[in-house]
């Protein structure tokens, strides 16, 4: 199920056609899956040693997958600094603050000196909230920000959201002045075709049937095995078919919406380039513009694949149409009729503290990886993409000592009690969104359960 931003992408893109792989392979940088990650990746490769031989290894298309399908928030990684200082030191986590940075102006350059059509946004993204038992948390984070000197956030009251926004149902927020919207199709789209032209081999419509953990480490497909110096695996959520990697993460996938292009109807209500947001619930609800005209929204806390069978969820969204017209109908009630260009849904790959994991598989040193981005990849896999090529080319820099690089961690069970209990903090975490918004305390039993929800990459 390919989102409205994939498709026209898809329309617009006049790059080199699909080719999967004819025969086996020898390269010196096999990367598997061709999404941000992995295609970053490559392109980092390539300009560090032009010589490297790297070819990717994609099932579908390149951005067929979660790179595709999200909300295009470039956002920096700031709100992270408390935890990422936690689990190291001040000074990197700061570096990452700064790579993430530098990561978004790396999407401006990239697109402005390749042609990219990825409609770098001149607006912010506002974390706001919808309730009052849902707000007051920014203080906070405002306290913690100005100890880090960063100065890129903002508090707005009711009022100067709803300019922001042109929304009467946020009560407050946080202005991230740092943070862009882009088009996400345009941009893996584009970075295929950048990669392509740095002479990366792309191999779509190749499936990875067997992982060989084995020096040198193979990837196996249907139509030839691929042996590599290195192997850097990039699966995003599909990182879950990976045994080693499994329990570090979970997935759940959010529902997502866009209208058809409305220019009459957003300059009827002053909805014409007005900020993104996201709100405060545990399952965020997000809504931005675009910019040709239309809205787009989305609504997590949706289909909960069993193992690693995300396929079968990615059919078609979690909620019904008339579920996902009342969201965006509870922001701009004039939108809930509009007529809807597409529908479609996407994973998210949660780690249990809400920050990626990037590191060497423990069962071959060879295989690197780069996953768990909890709802907020764009960004992440380009700083990333530093780290898995100095993973590679095995370096001991700021990169592979970064507090990203992390030991893989049991913090979810196996099947099927991974399902059942998911099954089970998910209507916690529903039912405590419902109660703040009705200014009630769920009880005991509610409150056990929300323990186990994975953290966000949001401050809430």
């Amino acid at each position: 199920m390919q989102s409205v931003w994939l498709k026209q992408a898809l329309k617009a893109d006049g790059g080199p056609g699909i080719t999967p792989l004819d025969g086996d392979l020898k390269v010196d940088v096999a990367i598997v899956g061709g999404g941000f990650t992995g295609l970053w990746t490559a392109l980092e490769l390539k300009s560090r040693d032009t010589s490297l031989d790297v070819a990717i290894i994609e099932r579908d298309i390149c951005g067929s997958g979660g790179s595709g399908a999200n909300a295009g928030h470039a956002l920096p990684m700031w709100l992270q600094l408390p935890l990422l200082e936690q689990v190291s030191d001040t000074e990197s986590a700061m570096n990452i603050g700064n790579a993430a940075l530098k990561a978004i102006d790396d999407i401006r350059s990239v697109s402005a000196e390749h042609g990219i059509d990825s409609q770098i946004s001149e607006t912010n993204t506002i974390w706001a909230a919808t309730c009052e038992k849902q707000s007051g948390h920014w203080d906070e984070m405002l306290r913690l920000m100005e100890g880090f000197q960063v100065h890129g956030y903002r508090y707005l009251d009711k009022d100067a959201v709803r300019n922001a926004t042109g929304s009467d149902a946020l009560v407050g927020g946080l202005i991230d002045d740092s943070s862009v919207l882009i088009h996400p199709g345009h941009l893996v789209r584009g970075l295929r075709r950048v990669a392509l032209a740095k002479g990366v081999r792309i191999f779509e419509k190749t499936e990875m049937t067997k992982l060989g953990r084995t020096s040198p480490p193979t990837v196996t497909t249907p139509q030839g095995t691929v042996t590599a110096r290195k192997v850097v695996l990039g699966l995003y959520g599909w990182s879950l078919s990976i045994p080693e990697l499994r329990s570090s993460a979970m997935v759940m996938f959010t529902d997502a919406a866009m209208t058809k292009p409305i220019p009459d109807k957003l300059d009827e209500l002053g909805l014409r380039g007005v900020s993104g947001f996201t709100d405060s619930r545990v399952f965020i609800e997000a809504c931005r513009p675009t910019a040709d005209d239309r809205m787009f929204w989305t609504k997590s806390g949706g289909w909960l694949p069993y193992g690693d069978r995300l396929d079968r969820c990615s059919r078609q969204p979690f909620r019904t149409e008339s579920e996902l017209r009342d969201v965006i109908g509870g922001y701009h009630p004039a939108l809930r009729d509009v007529e809807i260009e597409g529908a479609w849904c996407g994973p998210i790959d949660r780690t249990m503290n809400g920050l990626p994991i990037f590191g060497r598989l423990p069962t071959c040193r060879d295989i690197v990886f780069g996953y768990g981005y909890s709802g907020a990849g764009v960004v992440p896999s380009r700083v990333g993409s530093h780290i898995l090529a100095s993973l590679v080319q095995d370096k001991d820099d700021v990169w592979t000592r970064s507090p990203l690089v992390s030991p893989l961690s049991r913090s979810f069970p196996p099947e099927p009690m991974r399902w059942i209990g998911g099954q089970i903090v998910k209507a916690a975490i529903s039912r405590k969104d419902r109660y703040d918004h009705a200014g009630k305390e769920v009880g005991p039993i509610t409150k056990f359960w929300l323990q186990f929800k994975p953290a966000s990459y949001k401050p809430s």
